[in-house]
């Protein structure tokens, strides 16, 4: 058993699937319009946009918008070694900066820290799958968003990896535009064991020179009660 709860504007606390009054406005807000992908500033410490918590091991994961000045460093050292060994950690936290400050201004994606009881445990990125490369491998439609998640390789154990999914799948299916969710995971990622579980259904495996992929998807409909 879990209850979840969303912020937004982040001032204000409410049950998810809730509207909320915009002091800047005069009547109720769609909250689940204001901020999915759409630029942000990922400059300052953000506050917590979505929460959940998981009774069953009393523990709590949370939601917010990076922070490109504290979480880069953190998320570097849950990349894989292949993806570091060329830079030094120095030059590949200014690669990252630089390429996260592009997400901030981007309007077909978004980037989130997820953490453990207040702690960083993991990163979500989310892109409009029409224009993302991930509608090659498939027939991409207009209320489908790819999620990227990166955990940290210690913590990938136990039920927290599912936690973690099931938190942004929650939080991504708030916003009315988005109908499903998709993840190109590398075949042998731990992550796909919890997929099924978690109303993920296997769509295509992609062979490249490089790597062997598998694809899934997961609507509404799918996401276990």
């Amino acid at each position: 058993m879990s209850t979840t709860s969303l912020v937004y504007p982040f001032t204000y606390q409410v049950k998810a699937g809730s509207n909320v009054a915009n002091p800047m406005t005069t009547g109720p807000v769609e909250i689940a319009r204001k901020l999915l992908c759409k630029p942000v500033s990922y400059a300052a410490v953000q506050h917590q946009v979505w929460t959940r918590f998981f009774l069953e091991n009393h523990c709590t994961v949370t939601m917010r918008l990076l922070c490109l000045t504290t979480d880069l460093p953190v998320i570097y050292n849950w990349l894989p070694w292949r993806y570091t060994r060329f830079l030094k950690k120095e030059a590949h936290i200014r690669h990252l900066y630089e390429t996260y400050s592009c997400v901030g201004d981007s309007s077909s994606s978004q980037s989130f820290l997820l953490l453990l009881n207040d702690a960083a445990i993991g990163q979500a990125d989310v892109h409009h799958a029409l224009q993302d490369d991930v509608s090659s491998y498939y027939t991409a439609s207009q209320g489908d968003y790819r999620l990227e998640l990166l955990i940290d390789p210690e913590k990938e154990v136990l039920d927290i990896p599912q936690y973690l999914l099931q938190t942004c799948q929650e939080f991504f299916f708030s916003f009315q535009e988005v109908e499903r969710l998709v993840l190109l995971l590398e075949e042998g990622n731990p992550l796909i064991q919890k997929l099924e579980k978690a109303g993920f259904r296997f769509e295509a495996r992609i062979i490249s020179a490089e790597k062997t992929a598998l694809l899934y998807i997961c609507s509404r409909a799918s996401m276990p009660l």
